[in-house]
């Protein structure tokens, strides 16, 4: 196994608020990790922070790239995302315009930074398309690949935005609760697809969901955070078996 992802000592203070308290973790290439925690644990903050979208009041973060640890404690989120991180978001982001395909096409030619001229179409790059075909294969979308988004389904575009996170190739992949407001047959797909995506590419899948039944399905370690700090660091059966994570969380809603 390889580090591809290490926080040292990772701290940020929103005044007297500690929102993150001297997070020192790691994470390999090979398992997917949950982090749970209740409202207010500091999940958000610690995904915001390695994404670059906050600064760390101190610590560091150090991200592998080509091989080596790089740190990218102050880089900003399109550096961070250049570097190999890339993170869904609870709400989805997508262009709802745009066909499937063209999403990824957007995607696709952001991160590669290609030019096209403005009398030629990205549909005439072969290589481009073959990518996105690709893609959409990988994330089960090629049936809806010339559906417009706005008429997807809710867990449809879930799978969208994956497949955006997805065409910057990352080596890191954050999903923020990918099964939020879905039905038992959506989440049930989503869990699915990210078994499949975890043994089929080179990422590290890293997840924070509120559901303890896909936390325990798709989790081969899991990290518990409370006021910010690490409570508990796991293989899924040793930290749910945790009495401090037992008392604390397992009987609240908010897990």
């Amino acid at each position: 196994m390889t580090t591809v992802l290490r926080t040292e000592e990772l701290r940020k203070q929103f005044g007297d608020l500690v929102a993150t308290d001297d997070v020192s973790l790691e994470f390999d290439d090979q398992h997917v990790t949950s982090i749970i925690g209740p409202n207010g644990a500091g999940k958000t903050t610690f995904y915001n922070l390695l994404t670059g979208v906050l600064q760390p009041t101190s610590g560091e973060i150090w991200l592998r790239k080509d091989g080596d640890m790089t740190e990218i404690t102050d880089a900003e989120p399109h550096e961070v995302a250049r570097s190999g991180l890339s993170r869904s978001y609870q709400i989805t982001n997508i262009f709802e315009g745009l066909t499937v395909r063209e999403n990824l096409q957007v995607a696709r030619i952001a991160h590669e930074g290609r030019t096209f001229d403005m009398r030629s179409r990205p549909d005439a790059d072969e290589e481009l398309n073959e990518e996105i075909d690709d893609l959409m294969e990988l994330t089960n979308l090629t049936e809806i690949a010339e559906t417009k988004c706005d008429t997807l389904s809710h867990g449809e575009k879930r799978n969208v935005e994956i497949a955006l996170a997805l065409a910057i190739e990352p080596s890191v992949f954050l999903l923020d609760e990918p099964t939020a407001g879905m039905n038992p047959t959506e989440t049930e797909e989503i869990v699915s697809l990210i078994r499949e995506l975890n043994r089929d590419i080179d990422a590290t899948f890293i997840v924070t969901e509120h559901d303890m039944g896909v936390v325990t399905d798709i989790s081969d370690r899991i990290v518990v955070l409370a006021e910010g700090a690490v409570l508990a660091d796991g293989e899924p059966e040793a930290v749910l078996s945790d009495e401090r994570v037992t008392e604390a969380y397992l009987g609240s809603e908010t897990v």
